[in-house]
């Protein structure tokens, strides 16, 4: 018997039987919840690590007009004291016809009844374009469930899991760009391929969470907002150099960005080490492989990195992070 192959194996027999859409990770579509949504009706985020809410709400604001800096988006982070803060921004975006998104919820539990009672007495005659959006981390245990049902049912409830393995995790780095991030910088070779392999290297430092001391000391806090910083540093910078400043860049990546979440010293050498083998003139004047069997793509647009990963990507295993392939054997366990 092999207990450590039976995710794999569940996962081939679902595959099998009921085809590849249901163990294909798909993309959030928040602009059809959003639609459905209404005054009377919030779109309530389930919230899983690693994934930022926040921020798939600004990139489909900023679409729509709704931006923090405008003032017609309102984020309040609910903790000790800001229940006052939260009844405030709820009346004023209900009359301005504003967004308001309340993080944390679960961290009051006490005042969960009057916010249920809020919403339903700011939606009724609210201006049209107000929207209510909510997030709290998943109870451990039905016993612990403290959101109260009447305000899950009024809700369009979302769940967002992070990515799992290589596959998805590579896919999920480049959903946070479109084709336009590609075409911003003058030096579009140089940016494009090192724009891939910070993705790859994204990838590989998230996924490793998943192998727990055999991946990192301890886990860390990395999220998408860590690669798209990472991206907008990588334009400024080649825009304002003739040439790439590949240790600078590191030194961003590794020491500033991603390690700004790294406490152990080691883990901060492997880190370094990462972007060492990724973030090199090889990118650029030679065939960089990035893993085993998988080498950095030629100069594609947004559609043809994906279906490069698709088609170019080894099957999964510990060699796609830089691990032994006996890593995953007390992960699978």
């Amino acid at each position: 018997m092999r207990p450590d192959r039976m995710t794999y194996a569940l996962r081939n027999f679902v595959e099998e039987k009921l085809g590849a859409k249901y163990v294909e990770r798909t993309r959030l579509d928040l602009v059809k919840a959003f639609e459905e949504s209404s005054p009377a009706t919030p779109i309530f985020f389930i919230l899983s690590p690693g994934v930022d809410a926040l921020k798939d709400l600004e990139i489909l604001g900023k679409r729509l007009g709704f931006t923090i800096d405008s003032g017609k988006f309102h984020n309040v982070s609910l903790g000790q004291g800001q229940e006052t803060v939260a009844e405030v921004a709820l009346e004023k975006a209900s009359k301005g016809g504003h967004w308001v998104i309340l993080q944390n919820v679960h961290l009051v539990a006490k005042w969960l009844g009057t916010l249920e009672k809020l919403l339903e007495r700011f939606s009724q005659g609210s201006h049209r374009d107000y929207r209510v959006f909510m997030s709290a981390e998943s109870a451990p245990t039905p016993d612990e469930h403290i959101i109260p049902q009447g305000l899950l049912e009024n809700s369009i409830k979302i769940t967002n899991e992070p990515p799992t393995g290589m596959l998805a995790n590579l896919h999920a780095a480049l959903y946070n760009f479109d084709q336009d991030t590609l075409e911003i910088c003058s030096k579009e070779q140089e940016f494009k391929s090192i724009f891939f392999s910070l993705c790859y290297f994204h990838a590989c430092v998230a996924g490793r969470l998943r192998f727990g001391p055999q991946g990192w000391s301890r886990s860390y806090p990395f999220n998408p907002g860590d690669l798209t910083i990472c991206a907008s540093v990588l334009y400024n910078y080649l825009e304002a150099n003739s040439k790439v400043p590949w240790e600078d860049l590191r030194y961003l990546f590794g020491e500033i960005m991603y390690g700004g979440h790294i406490t152990d010293d080691w883990d901060r050498k492997l880190c370094r080490v990462y972007l060492e083998e990724f973030v090199n003139p090889s990118l650029i004047e030679d065939e960089l492989m990035l893993a085993p069997g998988f080498a950095a793509p030629p100069y594609l647009d947004y559609a043809g990195y994906h279906q490069y990963i698709e088609e170019m990507l080894p099957p999964e295993s510990p060699a796609l992070y830089g691990l032994h392939p006996n890593a995953e054997i007390e992960f699978r366990q």
